[in-house]
């Protein structure tokens, strides 16, 4: 990162903007969710916990898929090997903004995230992608696109409860969450939500043992 590319981008900016979106859109509530509450439950609870990490990593005029996923494996070292000051594992994420991946290059953010979430799953951390043209859309909304944002982000979080509506398509991101939270699913169960335990019944009839 040279001074001159820094200035061009105007981190300052970036990481107002980023902080906007994080308290206006993100932790916020909305009608075409789905359901009650924020968008993301964890952010809020994150940031108070002092548990949330923002960093900032520029990709230059000519990006690549490659660069973008190494930018991705490096935040997961990266995260490992930070000294967060909350003390609740749980509440811990990072948010990586990318100020100057062009729009045009968004799509880069997709692959790289497709390609290294097997990685992030089997650490027991979940790797999402948001930017200004991101298709991802609301679990229980498939009209909704929950997960734009005005400038691009890779975020990384611990797996939470709800994380069965993006780990229930293949058996060893399952079988990582089964292995965290099925307890939550056996009899007697006092699961309050659902549609988390119909998808986590699917998945369960879909893979059995599998992994």
């Amino acid at each position: 990162m040279t001074s001159s590319t820094a200035a061009a981008v105007d981190l300052a900016s970036a990481l107002d903007t980023v902080e906007t979106w994080l308290t206006e859109y993100i932790s916020a509530s909305h009608p075409e969710i789905g359901r009650t509450g924020p968008i993301c439950p964890f952010v809020s609870p994150s940031r108070k916990n002092r548990t949330m990490e923002i960093r900032l990593r520029l990709v230059g005029p000519a990006p690549s898929r490659e660069l973008v996923e190494e930018i991705a494996r490096s935040s997961l070292r990266e995260y490992e090997l930070t000294t967060w000051q909350g003390r609740n594992p749980m509440l811990q994420a990072m948010a990586v903004v990318l100020p100057d991946l062009r729009g045009e290059d968004t799509a880069l953010l997709d692959q790289a995230q497709a390609r290294v979430k097997d990685d992030f799953v089997e650490r027991g951390l979940m790797i999402g992608q948001f930017h200004e043209n991101c298709e991802v859309t609301a679990a229980r909304n498939p009209r909704f696109a929950v997960s734009r944002a005005p400038v691009p982000v890779l975020a990384i979080r611990a797996i939470a409860l709800h994380d069965v509506f993006f780990l229930s398509d293949r058996p060893h991101w399952f079988a990582k969450y089964r292995e965290k939270f099925g307890k939550f699913y056996g009899p007697g169960s006092t699961l309050m939500d659902p549609l988390l335990a119909e998808r986590y019944q699917e998945a369960e009839q879909a893979f059995g043992g599998r992994s």
